[in-house]
């Protein structure tokens, strides 16, 4: 067993008993993890804050649920997930499901209108640099809701096809089809970056 896991062991055993110093514990060792997955789906600082202390609040409130047979952190992640989730339902201001301002260089197939020369480079050549790392961030970031988090929840947080149209409410098909979606948004976005890092 590993210091990590120990600490974590250590950390759910004081939160089960109601140990004041685990709250703290808790709260300095994920706030950072927690808060940048939730402004991930979020977009939005704020929102994504008051998803991350309803989080603590819910994964407290619920500690003797968590049994140890998975990881803890991967627990509260869950628990970040369905609380942005449920933050994301309650909009209703905004009606932010349209790609097509982002899809102007897609034809109506899905493919490209106009040649891509250079040679394709994959996201996780991306992300070796730190400076394209941010750029892959900001583009994600212009992503409408649906998709963004879509494309989070199963090419980030690696969930799967099912687990993510379960989360989301819809079907596996639609899931894929806003999967799909997203991508080709998100590689036009790139464009500029793909180019320079192939040539």
């Amino acid at each position: 067993m590993s210091s990590l896991d120990d600490l974590d062991a250590s950390l759910v055993e004081g939160l089960k008993n109601g140990d004041q110093a685990s709250y703290k514990t808790l709260v300095t060792t994920y706030w950072g993890t927690l808060n940048y997955l939730a402004r991930r789906l979020l977009n939005d600082p704020s929102a994504a804050n008051d998803c991350v202390q309803e989080a603590f609040i819910k994964a407290i409130n619920k500690i003797n649920d968590f049994e140890g047979k998975g990881s803890f952190t991967g627990w509260l992640r869950r628990i970040v997930v369905n609380e942005a989730l449920m933050a994301l339902r309650k909009k209703t201001s905004r009606k932010e499901d349209s790609l097509d301002e982002l899809m102007h260089e897609f034809d109506e197939f899905g493919g490209y209108a106009q040649a891509y020369s250079g040679q394709p480079v994959s996201l996780d050549v991306l992300q070796e640099s730190e400076e394209v790392k941010i750029q892959v961030r900001a583009a994600i970031d212009k992503l409408p809701d649906i998709f963004r988090i879509t494309l989070v929840l199963r090419d980030i947080e690696g969930y799967t096809t099912k687990e993510v149209a379960d989360k989301m409410d819809a079907t596996e098909q639609n899931v894929k089809v806003r999967l799909h979606r997203a991508r080709l948004a998100l590689r036009n976005l790139l464009e500029p970056v793909l180019r320079e890092e192939a040539e």
